[in-house]
């Protein structure tokens, strides 16, 4: 990133993701839409077009608060981060308009070269790329001028400036359109990042019918041939010229219903690869479906894939991780029909959000201490601990430690933790940075009165010495079986947000980890667990449970499986959620920083040996950062049992991850899928539960506690 002077709300951002704009791969869930086009010119008038921006609402990555001057039609009045690229800046509309014309009046000192992406919003919380404009001079009051031919039904406009000599801004944003009554059909497109036009998907089309040449070809090497592997010719194909690990997707501008996919197989030299399918159904997130590990493949050979359920997807991505020669397909067919319904498909069902509690100070975490009081507890991360309860936030702290916590941006008091049978020990565990800036876990008492604490009573437990102020880490959560204390490392980060020192793959250091350590027995400071993974083994920190995270924020435990949900932020392209199922004897590597996400970090190809792959992950457009995390075990809404949600700080959005029950799940990379019951609007800074299972979300700009309860 360019910029480590954002403003507070910014530098939190950075704390989970080191990276909080959005990404430069072409390729993104986020892309697939609805986004219609209009339908061959008849004898009627034409319609008026006029700047419809005024009848939008303005958003921006920063300064949103001003962004609705960039739509005031004042060229004089304008909106600036003043922040350097990335930013973005949005206008979305309570209903469909028609658009065929888009206006971007520049504000900028010094001139110089830019680059942007524009987005149209379809419905459904998607979008598609609509225009890149690269390396483009701009100057104070030029007009930038994209022509959106034929017009599209939309009802958002997203504007990401991905590089700016200066702060990024806009005098005015100009939408030209008319509004929209009735759907149209879709025609095809074509992008600048290898989309190939494509016929009409036909609107009645049966199952069985191979709706792949309507979809958008990309890859992670060759892309200019990519639309070779899904024009229906098998004897055309698509190949990198690389080793694996490689990537491959057909991307859809509307959703379809999938209920069989077919690889067929360029592969000159016979031998053993490694495959994994992804979906995106519209709601921004790719889910991974179905992993093959070792499975023999030669050229022609066809990869029959049922998709069972049948599902609506907007996407699919056929990741190789391994292979005996040069990655490629022949044809890539997915057989299903246009969905008509994007609410349906027996996905999960709407929620909202309800202010719980408000007149809180940056909350980063909600939870509770089972000891059966009704206690929510929110951790401020100023270095204060809130109780709420029944919706009233306590006056007097039940702790204040804020003399001693460095803060804010990267750090803070970040995660609070109470062992099994709080309420016989009356002690409780806290992770936050110091005024150094190193990472202290302690244990603190609560004081005759149980509704505070005593901050003298402070143990040290563990420091774990930072080397920047960016990826802490911050997560502790006792675990459910064992009883052991779980503790979320950082990689420590650097001035560029990148590990450049390795630490994450390092088994020297405590950064980039999950530790396991016994905070519980008689051992001082804490005692290793003897099962650890590492211990006695040269080379290794004893403590070290999983390594190659880079700011595992927000992972949580499912109370009833033991199951380990672990949110781990990215750095420009994607955010991630890994799986570690229970019964784990730990030791799992899940890829930072040779992977991000899915795919290879800053590679066309990466070794993915020994590597664990996240079962869902999403890209940086309108997203910047993954924050967790609980899984659902109330009463209210047994839809939801076993589901774990998980969210994004910048958009506010909230997705549930859960796995389909069928036979074909016994692998942990199988039948996931994550879809969008809750959109906050409002920066989320975490989800965490109460006693009886019902799901809160903090909102750290707001300071409310906020409830999920059905629509």
């Amino acid at each position: 990133m360019k910029s480590s002077t954002l403003l507070a709300v910014a530098l939190l951002i950075l704390s989970f993701a080191g990276a909080c704009a959005p990404g430069e791969d072409p390729l993104q869930t986020g892309s697939a839409s609805p986004v219609e086009s209009l339908p061959a010119a008849t004898a009627t008038p034409a319609p008026i077009r006029e700047n419809i921006a005024m009848q939008g609402t303005a958003n921006a990555f920063e300064r949103s608060g001003f962004a609705q001057l960039a739509i005031d039609g004042d060229l004089e009045s304008i909106w600036n981060s003043n922040q350097l690229a990335p930013q973005w800046f949005s206008i979305e509309f309570d209903s469909f308009y028609l658009v065929d014309r888009i206006e971007l009046v520049v504000t900028q000192l010094p001139a110089g070269p830019t680059t942007h992406e524009i987005w149209l919003g379809g419905g459904s919380d998607t979008r598609i790329l609509q225009d890149r404009l690269i390396d483009v001079h701009t100057e104070d009051g030029q007009t930038l001028e994209i022509t959106v031919e034929p017009p599209r039904r939309m009802n958002e406009v997203l504007i990401v400036t991905l590089d700016s000599p200066s702060w990024v801004g806009w005098r005015e944003v100009k939408v030209f359109g008319w509004p929209s009554t009735d759907p149209v059909e879709v025609k095809g497109r074509e992008t600048e990042s290898g989309g190939a036009d494509r016929p009409a998907a036909e609107p009645s089309a049966p199952l069985a019918t191979n709706v792949a040449t309507v979809g958008s070809a990309f890859a992670s090497a060759g892309e200019e041939s990519a639309g070779l592997a899904n024009d229906g010719d098998p004897d055309t194909y698509w190949t990198t010229q690389f080793p694996s690990p490689q990537w491959y997707s057909v991307s859809f501008d509307e959703l379809y219903l999938v209920d069989k996919l077919e690889l067929e197989i360029a592969q000159a030299q016979a031998g053993p690869s490694t495959h994994e399918i992804w979906l995106g159904n519209g709601s921004s997130t790719r889910t991974l479906y179905r992993r093959f590990d070792n499975l023999h493949t030669e050229d022609g050979h066809v990869l029959e894939i049922p998709i069972v359920p049948p599902r609506s997807i907007s996407e699919v991505q056929v990741l190789t991780l391994d292979g005996s020669d040069w990655e490629g397909w022949r044809e890539v067919r997915v057989y299903g029909s246009r969905f008509e319904d994007p609410v349906g498909d027996a996905e999960l069902p709407q929620f909202s959000l309800d202010k719980f509690a408000e007149g809180l100070s940056l909350p980063v975490q909600v939870t509770h201490a089972g000891d059966g009081s009704g206690r929510l507890f929110v951790v401020e991360q100023e270095g204060r601990i809130r109780i709420v309860r029944n919706g009233v936030v306590d006056e007097t702290p039940f702790l204040d430690i804020a003399g001693r916590v460095g803060c804010c941006g990267e750090r803070g008091l970040l995660n609070v933790a109470f062992p099994p049978a709080y309420a016989d020990k009356q002690y409780f565990y806290v992770n936050y940075t110091d005024r150094a800036g190193d990472t202290v876990i302690s244990r603190f008492t609560s004081a005759a009165n149980p509704d505070l604490a005593d901050s003298e009573s402070e143990e040290v437990v563990l420091l774990i010495a930072q080397p920047y102020h960016v990826h802490n880490g911050g997560r502790i959560v006792f675990g459910p079986t064992d009883g052991y204390l779980y503790v979320g490392s950082g990689d420590g980060g650097h001035s560029t947000f990148k590990d450049v020192e390795n630490r994450a793959q390092d088994p020297r250091t405590l950064l980039g980890k999950i530790l396991r350590i016994d905070v519980e027995s008689d051992s001082k400071p804490y005692g290793i667990p003897a099962d650890n993974p590492f211990v006695q083994v040269d080379g290794f920190r004893d403590e070290i449970w999983a390594l190659g995270l880079r700011n595992p924020w927000g992972f949580a435990f499912d109370e009833a499986t033991g199951d380990l949900y672990i949110p781990d932020a990215g750095h420009i392209k994607h955010e991630e959620v890994n799986f570690q199922p229970a019964g784990s004897r730990g030791g799992e590597n899940y890829g930072w920083d040779v992977k991000e996400g899915s795919r290879c970090f800053e590679s066309v190809s990466c070794s993915a040996q020994g590597l664990i792959s996240p079962v869902v992950e999403y890209d940086h457009v309108y997203s910047c950062a993954i924050v967790g995390g609980a899984v659902y075990r109330g009463d209210s809404f047994p839809e939801l049992d076993g589901v774990f949600f998980y969210g994004d700080f910048c958009s506010g959005r909230v997705w549930g991850l859960k796995r389909s029950e069928a036979p074909s799940t016994e692998s942990i990379y199988d039948g996931w899928l994550s879809t969008l019951p809750v959109n906050a609007k409002v920066p989320v800074s975490g989800v965490g539960a109460d006693e009886e299972g019902n799901l809160y979300v903090t909102g750290y700009q707001d300071g409310a506690l906020y409830k999920i309860i059905g629509k």
